[in-house]
């Protein structure tokens, strides 16, 4: 879906400064229905890698290709019909302030030439899904951050795109309304398929809703891969550091054992794994929200015979009793 090869993204030097250097030799790929995380710090390159996504800049040196289209080499015309395919969502919403919700979320459609008939049925829809009927006449002023932020995924979603780009969308809105952006955001994937790609710096985001991930560090790619395996055992330092901060009290580099991920409704392995083989259990984490993908993570602590027992019962390869 998205390939990212080699890229460089360089800005000339400027008043007597050196040339700045926001990416350099990234490359990545992501795939058709992923939900990826980007992480890193301010000025690691993540807001310049998404900009390269949906053509807003153009890249120094490598390939970015979108659907099978290097963005690089497409036309004007073609350019602006691959990025109505491509969603785009804000930290700050940039809503059009003089502008009511509808015509906001109108908008896009307006500017891709659509009958109003069609506009209207297609905004209804929207506003609906994203819980703002209601407030289809109000201007952003008298919105919340979250309503906001409902808004802005609405007006995203307004021509059906198969790529949603979100770059740091709920670094703005408390923890409770990151929670309610974030679950609209799953059901969304879901009910769509669509790709969606995160830019953030908050690793609680990216645990919530990715599937896989790339951390960042001065324009490159430091560490890419499942969630599940990143979180579980973080190769590189920042990594390191990144998971340490989230869960300060659990993420002890002394700490023995191995941490392991599970579906929450296999947690009756755990104890049927610790009568038959002796091995102790810990709870990491785990989050309940009464969904298919809830999961649990504990440290095993046991002999090498004991993790392989683990192994093959949470791989499904055997009975745990």
């Amino acid at each position: 879906m998205i390939q990212i090869k080699e890229v460089v993204k360089t800005y000339p030097a400027r008043d007597g400064s050196s040339v700045v250097t926001a990416l350099d030799g990234v490359t990545l790929t992501i795939n058709r229905g992923d939900i990826f995380g980007i992480v890193g710090y301010s000025g690691a390159g993540k807001s310049t890698l998404l900009r390269l996504i949906n053509g807003l800049e153009m890249p120094t040196k490598g390939e970015v290709i979108v659907d099978g289209k290097e963005i690089s080499r497409l036309k004007e015309r073609e350019l602006r019909q691959a990025r109505q395919k491509i969603g785009m969502i804000f930290q700050h919403f940039h809503l059009l302030w003089s502008r009511t919700v509808r015509e906001n979320v109108a908008f896009p459609l307006e500017v891709a030439g659509l009958p109003k008939e069609q506009i209207r049925k297609r905004v209804d829809q929207l506003l609906e899904r994203v819980g703002l009927a209601e407030r289809a006449d109000a201007y952003p002023s008298q919105l919340s951050g979250g309503q906001k932020q409902r808004v802005g995924i609405a007006r995203a979603l307004a021509n059906e795109p198969d790529i949603l780009l979100c770059d740091e969308a709920t670094s703005a809105l408390d923890p409770e309304t990151t929670a309610s952006i974030l679950q609209l955001l799953k059901e969304i994937h879901r009910e769509m398929g669509i790709t969606l790609v995160l830019i953030t710096h908050e690793m609680s985001v990216v645990r919530q809703i990715c599937n896989k991930m790339a951390v960042m560090e001065n324009g490159r790619v430091v560490e890419t891969g499942m969630v599940s395996s990143i979180f579980s055992q973080p190769q590189q330092a920042l990594t390191k550091q990144f998971v340490k901060e989230l869960q300060p009290s659990t993420q002890d580099d002394d700490a023995s054992g191995e941490v392991v991920e599970l579906p929450l409704g296999d947690a009756d392995k755990l104890v049927a794994l610790a009568k038959k083989h002796g091995i102790r259990f810990s709870v990491v984490s785990g989050a309940i929200a009464g969904e298919q993908d809830d999961r649990l993570r504990v440290r095993v602590d046991g002999t090498e015979a004991q993790m392989q027992a683990v192994r093959q019962v949470l791989s499904g390869g055997e009975r745990a009793c």
